[in-house]
């Protein structure tokens, strides 16, 4: 395979995958796709949706998209030998509610990692820490990684690679008291509620915010830390 028929193989892979991140995630209903509480579609109903069939999707080609994707977005499994898929979690959808099977509770401080960071982008975070809450938004959960993307080579999920402020969270009795918490099946932790900027350990800018672009907002966010005592480092 040449070079510029393998970047056209990847190029389409990710139009693929962002179709199906969609219709799994958010589109189902409206797209009018059968989806279960647990975010299942029929492998078969999705590839004869039009947004698939616009790239000639294979199921070879979702096998293999599946199988390589970086952040492991999506599950497959077999039932009464039919193929199903879900998105390992980010759903708008409220009609999907996952079980045990594809959410694992998490109940004691045994079962969380040694570290929870919401990823997120500077804007975003002075809007977190001056609402007093980091919010689900349109999204059934508040994603919390095991790590830092990009740094710790065992977190695949949970913050895009481009988060730039990252929030760790306190691993206390309170942290479980306060919320609900699953870990999906690519290791994503999973807040069914607004998380209270109370439960914050600290806060962690990367290097590249010390440009002279940023300063007035990382001043306005060192403010806010302050003001809740959260400490604030530049790494």
């Amino acid at each position: 395979m040449s070079l510029d028929q393998s970047e056209l193989l990847k190029k389409r892979d990710v139009q693929i995958s962002k179709a199906l991140s969609y219709l799994l995630r958010h589109g189902a209903q409206k797209e009018k796709l059968s989806i279960n509480s647990n975010g299942y579609i029929l492998v078969k109903d999705i590839l004869s949706h039009n947004r698939l069939k616009t790239h000639k999707c294979t199921l070879e080609d979702l096998h293999r998209i599946v199988e390589n994707n970086d952040k492991k977005r999506f599950h497959l499994k077999i039932v009464d030998d039919q193929e199903h898929i879900c998105a390992t979690q980010g759903h708008s959808l409220k009609t999907v509610k996952p079980s045990d099977e594809v959410l694992e509770p998490v109940l004691s401080l045994d079962q969380l990692p040694k570290r929870l960071v919401h990823g997120t982008n500077l804007q975003n975070a002075i809007l977190i820490f001056k609402s007093g809450q980091i919010k689900k938004m349109n999204r059934n959960h508040v994603h919390l990684s095991p790590g830092v993307i990009g740094e710790d080579s065992e977190v695949v999920s949970g913050m895009r690679y481009s988060s730039n402020v990252h929030i760790f969270l306190k691993l206390n009795d309170s942290l479980l008291e306060n919320l609900k918490l699953f870990k999906s099946i690519n290791s994503v932790y999973l807040s069914a509620v607004d998380i209270p900027t109370d439960l914050v350990e600290k806060v962690i800018l990367k290097k590249s915010l010390k440009m002279n672009s940023y300063q007035d907002e990382i001043a306005t966010l060192q403010l806010l830390l302050d003001s809740k005592n959260i400490p604030c480092e530049i790494l």
